[in-house]
């Protein structure tokens, strides 16, 4: 699907906006591009950081700059890559638990994870690596202050990445935060949280330009319900009311309007079936709790926004020692319910799902039975509603990375197979 010029957006926007007022065109179209990347030709920054959902996991790109080069795309952009899984050169160095954040000029920042694949070992770095698109390599970043995995990495409106929380190397969680200078190629601390120390949470950018921060845990025995608003215009943080349930290992997924739907998680009574939103236009509008629940908890879940607004959540661990999920749910935010989906092919936690320009999702590797030995297989969400599976990756992986690449693919970096951590890294092709 080939992107719009901005000029067709500004048609677009124009259709569906009643105005009242005066209105700052070029002001509006940036926005818009913003929060719609997939369709401006010129696109901008990122509407998300690298997380748990589609801008996670990896964000989307703002858009193709021209001819595609190397070996992810190697064709001009009126020809097409063959589908299918290609290789991509190893990083420098093995990790898990990291993050992995598209910048939107054809390159790719990795921060920070663990170097060992014992999941529960605490071996974070302060090192990053970027990934060039067009020549296939990569290179060193700029090292973190603090070394950190189970973090959140989200990328701001001028192009610059925040860096929050995380494991340290004594294990615990982190209160501080770290903004990295694209220009630079540097990192410089920033204020830390002021409700305290968090990993395995959740972060998106909101339209306003400031950075929702959500959840997770200051330990693995529980999950926080506190939320808070950073604001890299005058690097300060704001709280924002509580969350009604404890999330831990949540996902977070903006949907139009600027509102954010925090789904599932785990806390000490196990995972949860709830979701609830946070509208971002009122001051201090707080989080309302959906009525409906999910059939099933939760917990090591992907949640995907597709092209029609809905969100898609696979896979999950559920109960003690733990059942491992392959239920779907779809979320209409219109209606605000879920309605039941085909089972994936495989039961799967702590996977990606990535969407695809087709409205379509890929879903790769995480766990199919309780921390057994990750799978190297892969499947796709079809637009009719059934799963297809497709070639396996070239190794089973688990707490990896997925981001989606302005020239067309997926990449795929890291994480363990169950028993090291990995450097291995590969793209799909759809």
């Amino acid at each position: 699907m080939k992107p719009l010029l901005r000029s067709t957006a500004l048609g677009l926007l124009l259709l569906g906006v009643q105005a009242t007022a005066c209105l700052d065109v070029d002001e509006v179209v940036d926005q818009f591009c913003l929060d719609n990347p997939r369709i401006c030709k010129d696109g901008g920054s990122d509407a998300g950081p690298d997380g748990n959902d589609i801008l996670d996991a990896g964000g989307l790109d703002g858009g193709d700059a021209g001819q595609d080069a190397g070996h992810d795309g190697g064709l001009p952009d009126d020809e097409r890559e063959p589908p299918g899984w290609k290789s991509v050169a190893p990083m420098w160095m093995r990790r898990t638990g990291h993050t992995a954040t598209a910048l939107g000029d054809g390159r790719v920042l990795v921060v920070g994870g663990s170097s060992t694949g014992d999941l529960s070992a605490v071996s974070p770095t302060n090192t990053t690596e970027i990934y060039t698109v067009a020549s296939n390599s990569w290179s060193p970043g700029g090292n973190l202050g603090t070394a950190r995995m189970d973090h959140t990495a989200t990328r701001l409106r001028n192009g610059n990445v925040l860096v929050v929380g995380g494991r340290g190397p004594t294990g615990g969680a982190l209160g501080s935060a770290e903004i990295y200078d694209v220009g630079a190629n540097e990192w410089t601390e920033v204020s830390p949280l002021p409700g305290g120390a968090r990993a395995t949470h959740a972060a998106i950018l909101l339209p306003s330009g400031r950075v929702l921060v959500v959840g997770g845990g200051s330990s693995d025995a529980d999950g926080l319900n506190t939320s808070e608003l950073y604001a890299p215009n005058n690097d300060s943080w704001t709280k924002t009311g509580d969350l009604n349930v404890r999330r831990n290992m949540l996902t977070l997924t903006l949907l139009d309007g600027g509102v954010a739907l925090a789904i599932g998680g785990y806390h000490r009574n196990g995972a949860e079936t709830t979701a609830e939103v946070y509208d971002s236009n009122p001051p201090d509008g707080g989080w309302r709790l959906l009525s409906q629940r999910m059939g099933h908890g939760r917990n090591g879940h992907a949640s995907t926004l597709l092209p029609s607004g809905q969100v898609l959540v696979t896979g999950s661990l559920e109960g003690s020692p733990g059942t491992v999920l392959p239920s779907v749910d779809l979320f209409e935010p219109g209606s605000a319910s879920w309605t039941p989906q085909a089972d994936m092919r495989e039961a799967r936690f702590l996977h990606t799902a990535t969407a695809l320009p087709s409205g379509e999702v890929l879903v790769t590797g995480g766990y199919s039975t309780s921390y057994a030995k990750p799978r190297a297989s892969a499947e796709i969400f079809r637009r009719d509603g059934g799963w297809e599976p497709i070639a396996p990756m070239s190794s089973a992986r688990t707490s990896h990375t997925a981001t989606w690449l302005e020239s067309g693919s997926v990449l795929i970096i890291g994480g363990t197979d169950g028993g090291v951590a990995l450097n291995t890294a590969e793209r799909y092709v759809p």
